[in-house]
């Protein structure tokens, strides 16, 4: 079966499929934060403005870098998201890193992790983002397997993670 993939960025305008995606992703799974699990909807509809508004560099908390949201759409059915900071911070280089992702539990195991991740890569490219920083929480080995096909290097491990540098 040949599957349509893109990758759409949030907009305040993101209904209720979005939701209740994000409503299936654990609110930090393999240290990837999704602050929107246990939200309530009207709460949702005003994260979407404020996540917005940080992607044009607007209203951003104290430390916080530029972000921008992406949602993994499949056969137009949100499947995933995954986030790109324009830049790596202290705190970042040390949990995250400036790109992450998940895929909803529904529908893992059919490879869209490894589709959302080239699809961020691609997008960090087109936005002049020349390097890609990232770190895998060690249970998380499916991630590490992801990172390198896509030619990551190991720049450092410790026990908890694996921390990864790409060229682009």
């Amino acid at each position: 079966m040949i599957h349509e993939f893109s990758l759409r960025q949030l907009s305040p305008n993101d209904g209720i499929e979005i939701y209740k995606m994000l409503q299936r992703i654990g609110p930090s799974e393999n240290a990837f934060n999704n602050e929107v699990n246990g939200m309530t909807y009207d709460n949702f509809q005003q994260w979407l403005i404020e996540r917005d508004n940080w992607s044009k560099g607007e209203g951003l908390p104290k430390g916080y870098v530029k972000q921008w949201i992406f949602w993994l759409i499949v056969d137009k059915q949100p499947v995933g998201f995954g986030k790109l900071r324009e830049k790596v911070t202290i705190e970042s280089r040390k949990f995250g890193g400036n790109i992450g992702y998940a895929i909803d539990p529904l529908y893992r195991g059919n490879g869209y992790g490894k589709v959302l991740f080239g699809l961020l890569l691609e997008q960090a490219s087109n936005m002049k983002i020349n390097e890609v920083y990232s770190t895998i929480e060690k249970p998380n080995y499916i991630s590490k397997i992801i990172h390198d096909s896509y030619g990551g290097k190991t720049v450092m491990e410790d026990d908890k993670r694996w921390y990864y540098l790409f060229r682009i």
